[in-house]
């Protein structure tokens, strides 16, 4: 059973969960851990305090009340008054803490700006805030939802599905992502769906006879071929294969749109990357295989073999040089970083391939150092260490590189060690990270 309320004070949020608490002795479910309830409602008053929020929901379930009744989910909801992104980081900060005895699900809705789309993402990730401001500011997207699994765009209704995947896939990057109008959603990847089934979905959205059209995409063969390399290298199973495509269509001409989809190019299977695409058109209707007759058996291609795993990369020696007083240099200088903010962490390091200045080849060595100082075990907001942090850097001869991803690059101005660091606000505190120069 779960506790779930709205509200703008700590005492009003307390109240309704007690409530629901009384229900759930009745009922023999177990409470939510002990201080949850007060953690939730004072979470909820700090994030309605931050500039831009307008109001806040929580609630605390049970993750599955017949199955695993003792562990639980605390869920914070979040409406913006503002159109800037920027509150996703003021919550970020707040709630970095989490709520005692729970897991923390955080979601912002950020409503629709003058040149960028309504967007409903997880503040807790930067990555994700960051693809977020990325795809909201594409004339292509009406709405966006971006969690750290999913991401989901409403396009708008001038674009094809073919130009919209074009669009998109630089964005995206690596990530998978789901495109959506009316009643067709079309899943893409890096390569998926290839361009002949763009052009036919695009075909099938104009035809007033196709009432539904749904992709998902599978695994290329190199996929499954890494999976089954980091599963063997974790000493788990491997030979799982791949998994195929599949298209879903009802229409009312389902004998027709076959005939298109049996005459349509899968460039992926006829390129021996990955299974052909499996479709079916209507519950009681024609079903086959992208690009091969109506009456085709089932291609026997979704095992890994010799003709298709694709070849490993070819390794290039590397003998490692002797780095250690380097890594040395950037223990010290990550330490000194942590020391400006006043919380003590320790710092890992390591040496790892580079290539050296006028070669192709990674045959050199340089030094690594990172660590994550645990700012929120002592303050609320991270913004006061990170910019001591960085003020210590301008004084050690950096300077700003440039930002992806959530992550700030800075570079040394004097060519001495670290010839690099980033900056980075996490969950867990700022990740801090350095790097020799590259040594021959």
């Amino acid at each position: 059973m779960g506790a779930r309320a709205r509200t703008r004070s700590a005492a009003a949020l307390a109240t309704a969960l007690g409530v629901l608490l009384t229900l759930a002795a009745c009922t023999l479910s177990p409470p939510p851990p002990t201080g949850s309830e007060s953690a939730l409602a004072k979470l909820i008053t700090r994030v309605e305090r931050l500039p831009g929020v307008d109001t806040a929901e929580g609630e605390i379930r049970q993750v599955d009340a017949k199955d695993d009744p003792h562990d639980w989910i605390a869920s914070l909801e979040v409406q913006a008054d503002t159109t800037d992104l920027a509150v996703a980081e003021r919550i970020r900060h707040t709630a970095a803490q989490g709520v005692t005895g729970t897991t923390l699900t955080v979601s912002v809705d950020v409503p629709r700006g003058r040149a960028s789309a309504p967007v409903t993402v997880d503040p807790m990730d930067p990555d994700v805030v960051d693809l977020a401001g990325r795809l909201r500011a594409e004339p292509f997207v009406h709405r966006l939802v971006v969690t750290p699994h999913d991401t989901t765009i409403t396009l708008v209704g001038r674009i094809d599905f073919a130009e919209a995947t074009a669009l998109a896939r630089p964005i995206i990057a690596d990530r998978a992502a789901t495109l959506d109008r009316g009643d067709i959603s079309v899943g893409i990847t890096a390569t998926q769906p290839g361009p002949a089934l763009l052009r036919a979905i695009d075909g099938f959205q104009r035809d007033p006879g196709v009432d539904r059209v749904s992709y998902s995409p599978g695994t290329t063969y190199a996929q499954a071929a890494r999976a089954d390399a980091g599963a063997e290298a974790a000493g788990g199973p491997t030979g799982a294969g791949t998994l195929r495509s599949y298209l879903a269509i009802d229409a009312r001409a389902p004998a027709a749109i076959a005939r298109v989809l049996a005459t349509t190019e899968d460039e992926a299977a006829d390129a021996r990357e990955g299974p052909r695409t499996a479709y079916h058109v209507g519950l009681d209707g024609p079903g086959g295989w992208l690009g091969l007759p109506l009456d085709a058996r089932e291609p026997d291609d979704q095992g890994l073999d010799e003709d298709t795993v694709p070849p490993a990369p070819s390794a290039h020696p590397w003998t490692p040089a002797d780095v250690d007083d380097r890594a040395a240099t950037l223990r010290r200088f990550l330490l000194r970083s942590a020391e400006t903010t006043g919380v003590p962490a320790t710092v890992d390091t390591a040496a790892e391939p580079c290539t050296p200045t006028g070669t192709s080849d990674a045959s050199g060595t340089r030094a690594t150092a990172s660590t994550v100082v645990p700012v929120f075990t002592v303050m609320d907001d991270a913004q006061v260490p990170f910019d001591a942090v960085t003020a210590l850097w301008t004084s050690a001869g950096l300077a700003p590189g440039g930002r992806a991803m959530g992550r700030d690059y800075w570079s040394s101005t004097t060519g001495a060690d670290p010839a690099s660091a980033s900056i980075r606000g996490t969950a867990d505190g700022l990740s801090l990270t350095a790097e020799s120069v590259c040594v021959p």
